[in-house]
């Protein structure tokens, strides 16, 4: 059982007719909110999840997390997760923020989300803060998948995966195929109008560092900020007082008068 943070209650949000996605919020009424994406498989109950939480209730910085659809305690079956679905809940919760200015920070998936997302709403986006950002990593899947493994998977429909982390195996469904091609952030131009901090392990396992220069150096953005955090893997929990520290330069940029 996960400890109770002080000031933070449930909510649900409706996505489509007899979906929700749920969370928590920490609402001190005033100032930018921050909104914390999860990675794939993962959810907002994760250590660096609880650990930024914490960190913003103790500042007193209005916070959300939440799961994504067929994560956590969200509704929606897993197998069926597309990019389009997952950007859809995104932008439900911040549609339900508004009018407030939003800090994104997501880690893995969610940093690939929060560009997403902050391309489409850019009036809404006061600043970035991307943990291990997942650029493109389903076009990756897919461009070292044999052709033959790829046709299969389109024939049968759905297709087993290992979870590293879980040491257990999942299926996926094949409207991801042709669904992503559409989110590509790594070749196509990408305007942002918020500045971007991204923080990416140099012995990051899962999602090469060099993505994340790459992104760093085609990205149009008032400022973008790499930092490779020496020693760090993809799930960087050893850098969470670096995040925290990151939280706080946000905050007192973004709250200045």
């Amino acid at each position: 059982m996960t400890s109770v943070i002080d000031n933070e209650r449930p909510f649900a949000l409706q996505t489509r007719p007899g979906h929700r996605v749920r969370g928590k919020i920490i609402d001190f009424g005033n100032g930018p909110i921050g909104v914390f994406v999860h990675g794939y498989r993962s959810d907002c109950d994760g250590s660096k999840a609880r650990a930024l939480a914490s960190h913003a209730n103790q500042r007193r910085y209005s916070w959300v997390r939440f799961d994504l659809t067929g994560h956590g305690r969200s509704d929606g079956d897993f197998a069926k997760f597309t990019i389009t679905a997952a950007l859809r809940d995104l932008q439900t919760v911040l549609e339900k923020l508004a009018p407030r200015p939003v800090v994104l920070v997501g880690s893995s998936l969610g940093g690939w989300l929060s560009v997403l997302a902050a391309r489409r709403a850019p009036r809404r986006i006061r600043e970035m803060l991307l943990i291990a950002p997942a650029f493109n990593f389903v076009q990756q899947i897919l461009a070292e998948m044999p052709a033959s493994e790829l046709a299969q998977w389109r024939r049968d429909g759905v297709r087993g995966f290992s979870d590293p982390y879980q040491g257990t195996t999942y299926t996926l469904g094949n409207d991801i195929v042709d669904d992503v091609d559409r989110y590509d952030v790594l070749c196509e131009p990408v305007r942002l109008a918020c500045p971007v901090t991204i923080l990416h392990g140099q012995h990051d396992e899962v999602v090469p560092v060099a993505n994340s220069v790459r992104f760093a150096d085609r990205v149009q953005a008032p400022e973008v900020r790499l930092e490779v955090v020496a020693g760090g893997d993809h799930r960087l929990t050893s850098a969470i007082p670096r995040m925290c520290a990151e939280l706080d330069r946000i905050w007192e940029a973004t709250t200045e008068p």
